[in-house]
């Protein structure tokens, strides 16, 4: 699939956002630009294609766009080969991948041997192979069939344990897990609320979920953002709802901390990854990426969530 091509054979339904969906803040909210269905680039003026809002809750910082694009249709959203939704794939794990998400997690529980773990979203199953390897019990779900039958290859060939589901459609019992990982899943889901409310459900008192996120606090976005203004535009480069990857949200730490005094969880850990940096001369790379190390303000948040013990 061409990332910069309309979201053609695609269609949705979009429904207008009343409140937050982290923190149940009614509108209004901060309006920062519109997004294109499309890879808008550095010319964005020319493009045609389907444009939404993209806006800031005032609470917490959550990113989104409203009316928010809910696909008719998931398989036709996300059903497509793995090898079209990346670039250059790789099947194989690198050595020591997820081995620091794994690190902080065994820390923050703290780990014993028997630990089951539950991977939201499988993708190709890099992650689970990677927390079977360091000793713990993996069971997981993944709602696209051609990514579900790979990672069901690569994890041994075996499908026990493992669900072609989506989070609203996976059922596993309350209170059976110790950590819980949904990885870079989040912010595609059209409701992350309740995604969180379910793994909840599904983790033991004192357990740790995980998520990597979009940052909102992105360095990069907010200077392309405003190049956007420069030449003229009221364009945002924030989320990507109809085109590869399809980011619904952006997050902030304060998302978290809002979401978890109703949801009964704390902001256990955090980290922010620098990330790829797009659409910048790479002589200005060193000088961004010391900047977004120093500002927490890279491309990825990483958070660990303790499920609270009563």
């Amino acid at each position: 699939m061409d990332a910069g091509a309309p979201a053609v054979g695609r269609t949705y339904t979009f429904l207008p956002v009343a409140e937050c969906n982290m923190c149940r803040q009614p509108a209004p909210f901060d309006v920062l630009g519109l997004r294109l269905d499309r890879s808008q680039g550095t010319r964005p003026r020319g493009l045609t294609g389907i444009a939404t809002t993209v806006c800031r809750c005032r609470a917490c910082g959550l990113v989104f766009c409203n009316p928010q694009p809910m696909p008719q249709s998931i398989e036709a959203h996300y059903g497509i080969p793995p090898e079209s939704y990346w670039n250059t794939v790789e099947y194989d794990p690198q050595p020591g991948y997820f081995q620091r998400q794994i690190d902080a997690a065994k820390e923050l529980l703290p780990f014993r041997t028997g630990m089951r773990a539950l991977d939201i979203g499988l993708g190709l199953g890099k992650a689970a192979r990677a927390m079977r390897a360091s000793g713990f019990e993996v069971e997981g779900f993944e709602p696209s069939p051609p990514f579900y039958a790979k990672a069901v290859e690569l994890l041994g060939g075996s499908a026990e344990g493992f669900q072609l589901a989506s989070i609203e459609t996976a059922e596993f019992a309350p209170q059976s897990f110790d950590f819980v990982t949904f990885g870079a899943v989040l912010e595609h889901l059209f409701d992350p609320d309740a995604a969180l409310a379910k793994a909840m459900l599904w983790l033991r008192p004192g357990g740790i979920v995980h998520a990597e996120i979009p940052n909102r606090n992105h360095l990069v976005s907010r200077l392309l953002n405003a190049y956007y203004r420069l030449i003229g535009t009221n364009f945002v480069t924030n989320t990507s709802p109809m085109h590869v990857p399809f980011h619904l949200y952006e997050f902030d730490i304060q998302s978290f901390v809002h979401n978890g005094r109703a949801q009964g969880y704390e902001v256990a850990s955090s980290w922010v990854d620098t990330g790829s940096i797009f659409h910048v001369p790479p002589v200005l790379h060193p000088v961004l990426r010391a900047l977004m190390a120093r500002s927490d303000t890279g491309l990825q948040l990483t958070v660990f969530l303790r499920k609270h013990e009563t």
